[in-house]
Parts: structure tokens; sequence; C-alpha cells
């Protein structure tokens, strides 16, 4: 079958979690592919004011599945769908968060902020070398312009048991990465599967007709609703289960040797 539509996860899948930005390897085979007709959308836990060009090495998408699937735009950066959590969860959030002394931040349209301890995460951030582009939401004040589409914190899992116990009817999922204390907070209908529906809607083409690459808690979803979910090697077990196959990891630039295999007239 002739795939028409490439999905691919940022963080541990196009870029190697070692380096700042998606290397040049990943990046010439994404351009290879679009110059021969395949649309390409990345496909992240990340909000789109969250991601420079120079995180993504001037990849420039047809469409971008953000937020885990709760911010989907086109190319032009026009607003297909949007999901929201409510003040209710929010707040919730917020007050677990200061209780426990953790790192709590959360995703809006121009940017991600960090609600509370947003220095501990600024310091974690500097001493692995890596740059998310958060900004200081001390004053907590964001959220009254608009509310945001998704939470990301850095907490013990435990803690993450404690809050379901105590506010579980908000149906909010901590999805971790691994087995570290960091997180994507999502509301229950937030998938990035569903932000594949969107684009596939938009494309006028079946899901069945995409490939999607992604490494974490957060890419089951669209990894089993595409046509081919492919993980990459050493990604989160959940997401190695849910994908019909794998490709070598970041590390090698397995997205690029996934895009010669799949479609070799593009080189």
């Amino acid at each position: 079958m002739q795939y028409q539509l490439l999905t691919l996860d940022i963080d541990g899948t196009l870029r190697p979690n070692e380096l700042p930005a998606v290397p040049r390897e990943n990046v010439n085979a994404v351009r290879a592919l679009q110059k021969a007709g395949v649309r390409v959308a990345i496909a992240t836990g990340r909000c789109r004011g969250g991601i420079s060009k120079q995180l993504i090495g001037g990849i420039r998408p047809d469409y971008w599945i953000c937020a885990a699937g709760a911010q989907v735009l086109d190319g032009q950066d026009n607003t297909l769908y949007t999901g929201r959590m409510t003040d209710q969860q929010m707040y919730a959030l917020v007050d677990f968060f200061e209780n426990y002394d953790c790192f709590l931040g959360f995703n809006f349209e121009d940017g991600p902020y960090g609600y509370v301890n947003y220095a501990q995460e600024h310091e974690r951030e500097l001493a692995r070398g890596v740059v998310n582009y958060i900004k200081d939401g001390e004053d907590q004040v964001r959220h009254l312009d608009s509310m945001p589409f998704s939470g990301f914190g850095h907490l013990p899992q435990a803690l993450a048991r404690q809050f379901q116990e105590k506010y579980g009817y908000l149906g909010l999922r901590f999805l971790f990465y691994g087995t570290s204390e960091g997180c994507d907070i999502l509301t229950p209908e937030q998938d990035k599967a569903h932000g594949l529906e969107v684009v596939c809607q938009a494309m006028g083409i079946d899901p069945a007709g995409a490939v999607s690459v992604g490494d974490s808690s957060n890419d089951c979803g669209i990894l089993a609703r595409a046509g081919l979910g492919v993980c990459v090697t050493g990604g989160d077990p959940a997401a190695q289960k849910a994908a019909d196959r794998l490709c070598p990891p970041a590390a090698e630039f397995g997205v690029a040797q996934l895009c010669r295999e799949l479609w070799p007239e593009a080189f």
C-alpha cells in the first residue's frame, strides 16, 4: 500500500534526546518525502507555541498535531481542532502540585508556562542541555485569557496515584516518560489518535493511509489508529505493544531509515 501521510513525534523519535535539535539526516529525509508528494504531520505532546524552527531543524510540516491531540493545525497554523482543560481540572492540579512542591506546567497557544516551581524545571533543563522554551508562569494568570490544552509535570509516580485517589472523578491521565518522574497530564478525551483523524479528514483520506512513528506512552493511540504504527527501538513498552513494528532508534536516525524503506522512490 502507498501511504499518503507520515506523522512523527519529536522527542525520542525525530530528535534523539541527547541532541538539542532534529538531526540533518532526518530533516533531509522528511523533505524528500514532501517533495515526492507525501504529507507530513508533527505529532507531539508539545504545544505549537513551544516548537521552534531550530528544534525541528527547519522542517515545515503540512499539519501539526500538538498538545497530544488537543491542538491540531494546518501548515499555515490555521486551527482545525482544539480541546481544553476545564477550570476545575486545572485548579485541582495547581493545588496538588503546590502542596507537594513539584513542578507543574501548562500548554497554551503561545507556548508552555511553568505555573509551579518554574525555577526548578528551568535548572533541570539547563543541566540536561535541553531548551524547552518554557515561560515563567509563576504569577498564574495566563489561563485568564484562555484555558490550557494540557499539562505536564515532574513528580513521583506514587504521588500521581494519590492525585487520582482524591481527584479521580476529573478523569485526568498521567502519562509518564518511562520510569522517570516526568509526565504529560491529559484530559479523558485527549489523544494523538483524534488529531490523526482530524488531519485525515482534512486530507480526505482514511487513517489506514497513514504511517505514524513514536516512542512514548502518549503515542499509543496514534500508533494503533494509523494504517502502520511504528515505534522506535527502545521506546516505551506500551508504545511498542501498540505499534505494528519497530524502526531503528532515534540515535541511528531511524526515521530517515524508515522513510527510505517505505518510500524508496522519493530518494
